[in-house]
């Protein structure tokens, strides 16, 4: 009881903190397919005057007859612009651990049946926009595959994303 309602607490705190940055997800390995909605939070830490190192979090939730899958990736990345201008279109690959929980029964050797595992390793690659910063916020519009390397699954994830991010240091700037 105490940790369902320790989780369901974080939750909440996650998505109140984390309301402007959204996306939709659509998930899918053996036998479950499923579209779900998530929140994130991008940190952006610029290491030239056209590229980023990324960090991540997120959790996202997916439900399909009956069946549940919570993930959450902690992720870094290296978000590359292609015109080498800091916006615009960029490519981001990013790597890092998935955290996942489903309610999907498997049996085990002995026909006992117990949560499916489908947490792991994870990498992923991210395509999008990043507008011009207003301040210290940067908005971008993108699209992101996603895969976890579960023990029992391995889930991929397709995600759209309306997300700005939070951009620390100073870039030296010409305008």
């Amino acid at each position: 009881m105490t940790k369902r309602l320790l989780f369901v607490l974080l939750v909440q705190g996650f998505c109140k903190t984390s309301n402007a940055q959204l996306e939709i997800d659509r998930l899918s390995f053996k036998g479950f397919n499923a579209v779900g909605f998530g929140g994130f939070l991008n940190f952006a830490f610029p290491v030239s005057d056209a590229d980023y190192v990324t960090a991540e979090i997120g959790l996202s939730a997916f439900s399909n007859n009956g069946n549940d899958v919570i993930t959450a990736p902690f992720v870094a990345g290296y978000r590359f612009t292609i015109d080498r201008s800091g916006t615009g279109f960029y490519l981001e690959p990013n790597a890092g651990y998935g955290f996942a929980a489903t309610d999907i029964q498997l049996p085990d050797a002995q026909g006992i049946y117990s949560d499916a595992k489908i947490a792991g390793a994870s990498a992923g690659l991210s395509f999008g926009y990043l507008f011009q910063p207003t301040g210290r916020i940067q908005f971008n519009l993108g699209i992101r595959y996603e895969h976890i390397f579960g023990s029992d699954f391995a889930p991929n994830i397709f995600s759209f994303r309306i997300s700005h991010a939070f951009t620390f240091g100073r870039r030296e700037s010409s305008y």
